[in-house]
């Protein structure tokens, strides 16, 4: 590959972008606009690919082979560093699915698509991020992709297009890209954040870029250096600009990362003039040196606070410390014995690709696999610990008992919940993921009281009578068009009782929990979809009123589950963690109660006002059993409740069971079902 001009303001500039991307991380509420760093990130690599290939493509001298060989050497080592020692760590942190799921990231990011698999599996927002080690990952397969293709465009176009129709086609191709993005990130917005065709386009504004700038170079042609220093001032404010307005919950990529794109293209081409004040700044030698450390910081940083976080509550001022510290001590001892010695040793080419590229990811592929089939490798921990991570994973469908299948109660699932022998279900349990979390705990009173009951619902949908999610404006139709058949077919039946569940505080607050990342989920209906705090109280409280209201006229008894409490950890990880480990013995795997009653006091308050309004209504009080007033607990006579930081597995759905049936508000369930 040719030798370029080197920039030390592209440096600085990586700097930036790896600084803002790592502030993020640590903790979105200082930058909540911090993950435009990645979109830098590609503007910058776009440009550097490009000035180095195009003068070579042009002079006849490009060849693919060379071209992969250093993407190779300069991309792969340092990778393979980062992902061994995650496989590592892992192995001895992570529980078996955690490791399982582990495993298959990295198969995916060992051969440049672990975009394609976060996207399917995850969010970058997502709560469960946090704890995915090589999530980071996704970036680096984007930009692999993009370099795959992008050399035979470019290739292409400089053999069969003429110098002035290439511009055009840049132009074209931009415009429609950039639009794609925004239609991507408007009806999915997972695809578009993590895929290549709603990103290519922001490496294309670095690489056209590099296509102006070599042809102004070539006819020795300058602006003024006015301009030089307009551009870079402009390029800085709209940078900035997307900085301070932007966050997780705004439209991206698309139109917001285009311009977050044109004004880091634009900083870089005001570059051009070494005393712009923007290439000053850029320039200063503490941003280069971090620049050129950029690539190990951004490899490392992620892993490092993924694995403190897998155990950790939260960061503080002590995981700050200790994950910056490490970050930094890691990305400069890899850089020096990983990164740049791997970068320039001397290797005949087909040792390269054998020996760099082809048996390491065989060997990770291989090893992925592996870990997978072995589930995980249970035996590392002692028994009482996989007793409790067996437990703390149980789900109802794979308890191994036989049960019923009712079809013709569509879209309520078939599986019969409770007494088997009845010839048809008597109760429903309706909700999203937090009602479906309670199904043990209605199989365990069907038991009980011989009645049959079936499951419906939708994750993060509210079962309300009307109105639903809403996102940009519009109603999110899987939501309210399965909310609306679902109670069709509740009114359509002799059921006596409906079964209502959710994670009430979700809706009312339009957040999720304490250090529980995730998109706002906002509610609207035909009279107002604004995404708004009060409106979400407003159709909340609208349309479960409804729904009670509506199931009592029908001679329905609505039986409202409380919502369990939110943890800001993975409890059962906690409580394995302790049984295993005698440094963590003495940890507390509980959390404090009053976060959680502070975000749930609206709608129970609201439950307590509908149960005041329609007394036929029953509310199963689930914090009440769990929680004092100083903490709730994780686990009840030495079951764990929880799956992740706030569903409960199907254990101990049941332990809240035995807990409810112990108290005299469970007489009620006796009165009901007698009648």
């Amino acid at each position: 590959m040719a030798s370029i001009k080197y920039r030390p303001d592209v440096d600085g500039l990586r700097a930036i972008a790896v600084l803002l991307v790592i502030v993020f991380h640590f903790n979105k509420d200082i930058l909540p606009g911090g993950f435009i760093g990645v979109d830098i990130f590609f503007v910058i690599s776009g440009f550097i690919i490009t000035s180095a290939i195009y003068p070579q493509i042009k002079s006849g001298d490009f060849t693919f082979l060379e071209f992969y060989e250093r993407r190779i050497k300069r991309i792969l080592p340092l990778f393979y560093m980062v992902a061994l020692c995650s496989l590592v760590s892992a192995y001895f942190l992570f529980a078996p699915n955690d490791f399982s799921a582990f495993s298959d990231s990295l198969r995916y990011a060992s051969v440049f698509i672990s975009n394609i698999y976060f996207e399917k599996n995850t969010g970058y927002f997502a709560p469960s991020s946090e704890t995915m080690p090589l999530l980071n990952m996704w970036s680096l397969s984007v930009e692999e992709q993009f370099y795959f293709i992008w050399p035979i465009v470019l290739l292409f176009c400089s053999r069969y297009l003429s110098s002035r129709i290439v511009p055009k086609v840049l132009i074209v191709a931009l415009l429609s890209m950039i639009g794609y993005s925004q239609y991507l990130a408007l009806t999915s917005p997972s695809e578009a954040y993590f895929l290549l065709q709603s990103r290519a386009f922001e490496m294309l504004i670095g690489a056209a870029l590099a296509l102006r700038l070599s042809q102004l170079r070539s006819e020795d042609q300058y602006y003024k250096a006015h301009v030089y220093f307009l551009t870079g001032i402009v390029g800085a404010l709209l940078v900035v600009i997307a900085l301070i307005t932007l966050d997780k919950g705004d439209i991206f990529p698309g139109v917001n990362a285009a311009i977050v794109c044109f004004g880091a293209a634009l900083i870089i081409f005001s570059g051009e003039r070494k005393n712009t004040p923007i290439t000053r700044i850029l320039s200063m030698p503490l941003l280069v040196w971090l620049g050129k450390l950029s690539y190990s910081l951004y490899l490392w940083h992620w892993p490092i606070q993924a694995f403190y976080r897998y155990y950790q509550p939260g960061f503080g001022v002590k995981g700050f410390v200790f994950c910056s510290i490490l970050t930094f001590v890691l990305s400069y001892l890899s850089m020096k014995l990983v990164e740049n010695p791997a970068r320039h040793f001397k290797l005949k080419r087909k040792y390269v690709f054998l020996g760099y590229f082809i048996i390491p990811v065989l060997s990770f592929v291989l090893i992925a696999k592996h870990i997978d089939k072995q589930e995980g490798f249970p035996e590392r921990f002692s028994a009482e610990a996989m007793a409790l991570y067996y437990d703390s994973v149980s789900k109802i469908e794979f308890d191994g008992q036989s049960r019923k299948q009712f079809e013709g109660f569509e879209p309520f699932r078939p599986m019969l919940l409770g007494d088997q022998s009845v010839s048809s279900p008597s109760a429903f349990l309706w909700g999203d993921s937090h009602a479906e979390h309670f199904q043990s705990f209605v199989e365990e009173l069907g038991k009980k009281y011989h009645f049959g009951a079936l499951y419906g619902g939708q994750g993060g949908c509210p079962p309300i009578a009307e109105g639903g999610r809403v996102r940009h404006g519009e109603l999110e139709a899987h939501c309210y068009q399965s909310n609306e058949q679902l109670l069709k077919r509740i009114l359509a039946t002799d059921v006596d009782v409906v079964f209502l569940g959710g994670r009430w505080a979700t809706y009312s607050e339009t957040t999720l929990a304490e250090n529980e990342d995730g998109r706002n989920i906002y509610l609207g209906d035909d009279s107002d979809r604004s995404e708004s705090i009060n409106n979400n109280r407003r159709v909340f409280s609208a349309g479960l009123e409804k729904t009670i209201a509506t199931l009592i006229a029908h001679g329905k008894t609505p039986v409202v589950f409380g919502q369990v409490p939110s943890f800001p950890f993975k409890p059962s990880n906690c409580l394995v963690k302790k049984s295993n480990y005698r440094w963590a013995a003495k940890d507390s795997c509980d959390t404090r109660s009053m976060p959680f009653f502070d975000r749930y006091s609206y709608a129970n308050n609201l439950l307590l006002d509908l149960q005041r309004k329609y007394p036929e209504t029953v509310i199963i009080d689930m914090p009440k059993l769990v929680c004092d007033r100083d903490e709730c607990v994780s686990s009840l006579h030495g079951k764990p409740l929880y799956s992740d930081n706030n569903h409960i597995n199907s254990v101990g759905a049941r332990a809240f069971y035995n807990a409810y049936m112990q108290t005299d508000a469970s007489k009620v369930m006796k009165k009901l079902f007698a009648s």
